[in-house]
């Protein structure tokens, strides 16, 4: 009989076969990533319901409201409420009441999967609503430190490790040090919890720059423009429309090409992009 590890927050355990090349079965025991419906309220007003890891749900809501632009500023939440009952979570989201951007309440009218931050989005003219954030002045961010940071972010991931099937995102200082990683099945998820967290310390207006387990897609961009980010770096190369965004937001971009001693940052300037 397999023992079954202890499980942990945002993974579950079940019983797996597998097989070798010669067809012998060996029982064992795979964690899985947990991914669950939340609704995020807003003084009790549902605002969406998103597919998710079920933990850090407190920063995920809050920093979901500011990345879509439902709040302007992280001190008008008065409190963060997370009820489960039978496997179903709600996060209701305390606001003062004359601090809710009413309009961006219909922004999400359907289930937010984790895949994409679009996903749930009323349409492509409420998206293009949304407008560009006024771009900040940014500090160069050294190679040195971009790699060192990429390197490490694996060693940052305990769920990751148990699963093998979870994004993170991770807030650095400028000397490449790991300051803050929080984990999800979704992308974005991972960032609107970083955001979240960010926001709760106070961390938004400091200098430093983010660091993703993932693929560079337009939601990213959007969402790192709400922190004071000086570059956004991705495990892989942006999309496109990433990069429309980041010469829209003049967001830096770069992403790794290979990996220990061997990476190499390649950057993408914001004014790189053409279209063919």
């Amino acid at each position: 009989m397999t023992e079954r590890p202890p499980e942990a927050a945002g993974q579950a355990a079940v019983t797996v076969t597998s097989a070798d090349a010669d067809g012998r079965e060996t029982p064992a025991v795979w964690m899985l990533a947990v991914e669950a419906p939340v609704q995020v309220a807003v003084n009790g007003t549902p605002f969406t319901v998103m597919l998710a890891t079920p933990t850090d749900l407190d920063d995920l809501a809050r920093g979901l409201l500011l990345t879509e632009q439902v709040i302007a500023s992280a001190q008008v939440i008065r409190d963060v409420e997370v009820r489960t009952w039978l496997g179903e979570t709600l996060v209701n989201v305390v606001v003062a009441p004359d601090a809710v951007q009413t309009g961006r309440l219909g922004a999400r009218t359907v289930l937010g999967n984790s895949a994409c931050g679009v996903c749930g989005v009323e349409s492509l003219a409420h998206l293009q609503a949304r407008g560009a954030a006024v771009p900040r002045p940014r500090r160069a961010v050294d190679d040195g430190a971009v790699a060192r940071a990429l390197n490490n972010l694996s060693a940052q991931q305990p769920l990751n490790r148990a699963t093998r099937s979870v994004h993170a995102a991770a807030w650095c200082d400028m000397g490449g040090r790991i300051a803050l990683v929080r984990e999800d099945v979704g992308r974005h998820n991972a960032l609107d919890k970083l955001v979240g967290a960010l926001a709760a310390r106070r961390w938004l207006d400091d200098e430093g720059f983010i660091v993703m387990s993932s693929r560079c897609s337009y939601e990213l961009v959007y969402k790192s423009s709400v922190t004071n980010a000086q570059l956004l770096a991705t495990i892989s190369a942006p999309t496109t429309m990433a990069l429309q965004w980041a010469s829209a937001l003049e967001l830096p971009l770069a992403c790794a090409n290979g990996r220990g001693d061997d990476l190499r940052v390649i950057r993408l300037a914001p004014a790189s992009y053409q279209e063919a």
